[in-house]
């Protein structure tokens, strides 16, 4: 008992801040707009946006954007700065003009004059505040409420900064373009490979989507640790290889940086590079761990000291909850599973169930329903997906080096995409609990 308290002696802080800031601050702006006039006067908003567009709304006919303000303007030609974060509503068509496939596509031959991507800096016109479904508010509250939506109406410029880190942030925003077009050349599997890959479900089929949200496996869509260890993996035999066994660590670790940047950083793709970082410096300097919870509870205490509006996102609750239950219960839940079952099932049984027992108040809390099927569920699906982005990644490189052989690919991948959505839906057919 007494080792136990020594080996995990930071949870105990980690709790004490989690209780802090969830019960004193519930789901609240931390950093709230702020600016001279009222949301409902402001026509110009300049910003620098802070996230990828993403769709929202029951039809899916807009995008929204965190976008931190730089300044505001009124019609009458009145200026203010401004400060914080508000979220911004974009229509449609500005947001699909260069996806491939889109209604309002129109690359083909044309230069790309703007990119709507993390890290422009954009002036928009906008409608008076609305809600983040595109309805009207109706408190008359300004822009100091720190809750804030505007609709856009259209785009008056959209740039990066003339800097190196400017310069990096647009390269970043092509290769997300030129991405998707890859992807969209591979159909529904490349859809599901993109939304595995950057996060982006732009074109990942909706009943899959669904699917995934009614069998429990909803982490699995999250950009997360299993994402970020693949790309490890790959990175630390290839430099073992090719560097040796001391140099292989910093490419493992040029590496997973290098996809957190690419892929964008989400809260639980945070959380897998602060704990492979962990690790990674602790192999280095031969430092024993002793207890994986206490990491956790270290990367836990990081992440909210550096970016605390984070663990007010679903996907950091179950991010941190999924590994807080298979480091907590999986050693107590996987013995008499392994006894039974062959040793690869068993684990990952167990592994599947410590994470539905964290994961599940979460879900019922945000979603009012509890997927009982989630827990074989995921034992199932998660080696399934494994090698599909193994053999997405393979596939890539391979596409890249041989053009010719990527509609080769985009079949095999399909196929095992398709496995992969039959399970899903098999499993969505057992009916939910509602809480």
């Amino acid at each position: 008992m007494v080792d136990s308290i020594k080996n995990n002696f930071l949870l105990l802080p980690a709790a004490v801040l989690a209780a802090i800031l969830y019960f004193l601050f519930p789901a609240k702006n931390l950093r709230p707009s702020q600016s001279l006039f009222k949301s409902q006067q402001i026509s110009l908003v300049e910003c620098r946006l802070a996230s990828c567009p993403v769709k929202v709304g029951s039809k899916k006919k807009s995008y929204i954007v965190k976008a931190d303000l730089i300044s505001v303007g009124l019609k009458d030609g009145g200026r203010s700065s401004a400060a914080g974060q508000a979220q911004i509503l974009l229509p449609l068509e500005l947001c699909e003009i260069y996806q491939p496939g889109k209604l309002y596509t129109a690359w083909r031959g044309q230069k790309v004059d703007f990119l709507l991507d993390k890290g422009a800096r954009c002036i928009f016109e906008v409608s008076p505040s609305l809600d983040k479904n595109g309805g009207e508010r109706a408190d008359g509250k300004g822009s100091s409420s720190g809750d804030d939506f505007f609709c856009a109406q259209s785009l008056v410029s959209c740039d990066y900064q003339n800097n190196l880190w400017g310069r990096l942030q647009k390269f970043r925003a092509l290769c997300h373009l030129h991405f998707a077009r890859l992807m969209f050349a591979w159909g529904s599997a490349g859809g599901f490979l993109l939304a595995l890959l950057t996060g982006s479900r732009s074109y990942l089929e909706e009943e899959c989507a669904n699917a995934f949200k009614l069998s429990g496996l909803s982490h699995i869509l999250a950009l997360s640790g299993m994402h970020l260890s693949l790309f490890g993996s790959i990175a630390l035999a290839l430099g073992k290889k090719s560097l040796g066994k001391r140099a292989a660590p910093f490419l493992e670790l040029l590496a997973i940086s290098l996809f957190v940047w690419f892929a964008g950083k989400s809260p639980s793709l945070f959380r897998a590079l602060l704990c492979s970082s962990f690790a990674i410096v602790f192999r280095l300097l031969r430092i024993p761990v002793k207890s994986s919870l206490n990491v956790l509870a270290l990367v836990f205490i990081v992440h909210v000291s550096t970016f605390t509006p984070d663990m007010y996102e679903l996907s950091f609750m179950l991010s941190y909850g999924a590994l807080a239950g298979i480091m907590s219960f999986n050693e107590f839940v996987s013995k008499p599973l392994l006894s039974a079952l062959p040793s690869n099932a068993g684990k990952s049984l167990g592994q599947s169930v410590g994470a539905q027992a964290m994961t599940m108040p979460i879900c019922a809390r945000f979603f009012g329903t509890l997927a009982p099927g989630g827990i074989v569920a995921s034992a199932a699906v998660s080696p399934l997906v494994t090698v599909f982005i193994y053999l997405g990644l393979a596939f890539i490189l391979i596409s890249f080096a041989f053009p010719f052989m990527a509609p080769a690919c985009g079949s095999v991948l399909a196929a095992v995409y398709a496995l992969i959505k039959g399970a899903v839906l098999f499993f969505s057919a057992i009916p939910c609990v509602k809480i």
